[in-house]
């Protein structure tokens, strides 16, 4: 066939162009024939290459199709065109970007950006249209390539044409060849380095960066399935002569299997580690050790599950409103196995009666009247291999109950309109707020079900009977909402903290946050006073009598003895010891040599 042929014939030349510029727009690249052979690809799809895809795949659709649009992917998990392919259940890609290839009227292939991970996702999302744009353009490169041979027109071209992509990117790029002479110049470079824009190409690299050591990049061995490696950090001075730190990389091109140059991505040094900063505080916040508190009664909480979270086995959790059930089942789920998988939630009491069984258990096409083509899977499914979080079960219906009792006890579920049933591999969390004992001798829950779910149960204790962690909460919800909201609060004024500490907290520790929340908004000083506080805490305060209770130096010196447990005393314990109770270190020194002297 004319369109095999003709592909096949330029697979080198397509092979260099998916390497070269996948490391630069930081997105793998795939070229798929009309035979649903893969003809190349970067890095993922590198090892593809020569695999012949089965007729449930994209690239057939797409070809099949009348059309000549591009088709983009948001989330292959949920797209039902993805549903068909083998590929399906162990498919590395989360998004994609897939464009046809035509050639003389004819459809001979696909071309596709493709995600494999959340951060390259969200890029592939942020940046469609210039993503899109550079698929267009690098189509019709590639219907060059089918017509001339000559490998230098086509990259130079292809480079011409992908100037706008680099240029959306936000990292710094710089492209130079094996003698070290820049060929190329991003625009997010020229404003981070403060260039001339009119600088010219040809300069040399040590001319930006004379600590840069040429020689080093070049005789580095790499793996060769992965030219990409983190160098390190980059000194630049501008010409400003204000010195900068840089953070980069460096990814090598190739020209008939030798080193032919290589692009440098870099940002700033500081901006990197704030980010690395904040990705490893939000996944902290996912952990045990994300949830604040240093209380007897929260740590006993943590530690017991941390004993069952490697386990199988059903959990309950109980507790009052604003507790924080949902945070510690997602942290169970987070030092189980099954973390690489999904952490499915659905509130049981948020999801009408008659939608219930549809979002838990899914439907097939044509089950009613709306229901999408393909048909759409529940949350069950969803969770294959993974965790499903029941929360506020105490208000799931009494004839659904028996439905998820028969979920329980066979591991398996049926859609709506289905006729097979479909095996699913999930941990099961369940979470309420009632009491499930009145609810069963009221008849509106199941007794099967209660033993089914309370095989491991746990009560989180209210805010109020740990007082302890209500200073430490203050602290981090202060430091959080004043970053947010870009207010420079740094503390309390006295009566704002011990009415805050007076309060019974009825919402527990999400009253708390909305209460801080409210706050910062609120105040116009540097501390937050008692002004700044809502209605019902500062009344609270002024009708309560404050007799008998803990006054506020007890309760920080309770705070800083366990914390100081916890962590130990050395100098890295008290550093941690800090951090947990949300103050500097100084801070933290001068609090303990003030106990110091109040004993003696």
């Amino acid at each position: 066939m004319k369109d095999l042929k003709e592909l096949k014939s330029t697979q080198e030349f397509l092979q260099k162009v998916t390497a070269a510029f996948a490391g630069v727009v930081d997105i793998e690249i795939g070229i798929i024939s009309s035979n649903l052979e893969v003809i190349a690809g970067s890095g993922y799809f590198e090892k593809e290459v020569g695999a012949i895809y089965d007729e449930g795949c994209m690239t057939h659709k797409i070809l099949s199709s009348s059309g000549s649009e591009s088709i983009l992917v948001e989330n292959t998990a949920y797209a039902v065109c993805c549903a068909e392919c083998e590929y399906s259940s162990h498919c590395e890609v989360l998004a994609f970007l897939m464009c046809p290839i035509a050639y003389e009227g004819e459809k001979v292939g696909t071309i596709s950006l493709l995600a494999l991970t959340e951060q390259h996702r969200r890029k592939l999302l942020n940046h469609y249209e210039k993503m899109q744009e550079f698929l267009n353009k690098l189509c019709d490169i590639i219907l060059i390539s089918l017509n001339e041979k000559r490998m230098e027109s086509k990259v130079t071209s292809l480079m011409n044409q992908f100037k706008d992509v680099i240029n959306s990117i936000y990292e710094g790029v710089i492209a130079i060849n094996e003698q070290g002479d820049i060929t190329n110049i991003n625009r997010a470079a020229e404003e981070l380095l403060n260039l001339d824009r009119n600088i010219k190409t040809g300069i040399h690299i040590n001319d930006l960066f004379p600590d840069f050591n040429l020689e080093d990049v070049f005789s580095r061995e790499v793996d060769e399935s992965d030219d990409l490696y983190y160098v390190n950090e980059l000194s630049y001075t501008g010409p400003d002569n204000k010195t900068m730190n840089l953070f980069y990389n460096v990814t090598l091109m190739h020209e008939e299997e030798l080193v032919s140059g290589a692009v440098l991505s870099f940002r700033l040094k500081e901006e990197v580690e704030e980010m690395a900063t904040r990705i490893m505080q939000e996944n902290k916040k996912c952990t045990f050790s994300g949830i604040i508190g240093t209380s007897k009664e929260i740590n006993e909480v943590k530690e017991k599950m941390r004993l069952i979270a490697p386990t199988d086995s059903t959990v309950l959790i109980r507790g009052e409103t604003g507790t924080g059930k949902s945070i510690f089942a997602r942290a169970i789920h987070e030092e189980s196995p099954r973390r690489k998988n999904q952490f499915v939630s659905i509130s049981c009491a948020a999801i009408p009666a008659p939608l219930l069984e549809s979002e838990l258990f899914g439907y097939e096409e044509g089950a009613f009247t709306g229901a999408k083509k393909g048909g759409k899977p529940g949350k069950f499914e969803l969770a294959h291999g993974g965790t499903i979080f029941l929360d506020e079960i105490g208000d799931m219906p009494l004839d659904f109950q028996v439905k998820l009792l028969h979920v329980i006890e066979n591991k398996s579920i049926a859609r709506i309109g289905g006729v097979s049933f479909r095996d699913v591999d999930v941990r099961i969390i369940a979470a309420t707020n009632r009491d499930l004992e009145d609810l069963i001798k009221e008849g509106k829950f199941r007794e099967d079900l209660y033993y089914r779910i309370n095989v491991i149960p746990f009560t989180l204790p209210v805010l109020r009977e740990r007082k302890d962690d209500i200073l430490l909460l203050m602290h981090h919800f202060l430091d959080y909402y004043g970053k947010r909201l870009n207010k420079k609060i740094n503390g309390y004024k006295e009566e704002a903290r011990e009415a805050l500490l007076a309060y019974p907290w009825p919402g527990n520790v999400r009253e708390l946050e909305n209460a801080i929340e409210y706050a910062v908004n609120i105040e116009s000083g540097f501390k937050i006073s008692r002004n700044s506080l809502p209605d019902k805490i500062s009344r609270y305060y002024s009708s309560s009598d404050t007799s008998g209770i803990e006054d506020l130096f007890s309760l920080e010196r309770k705070a800083i003895k366990a914390a100081l447990q916890k962590y130990g005393n050395s100098t890295w314990g008290k550093e941690k010891a800090a951090s947990a109770l949300g103050i500097s270190r100084a801070t933290l020194y001068r609090k303990l040599k003030s106990i110091e002297q109040d004993v003696s």
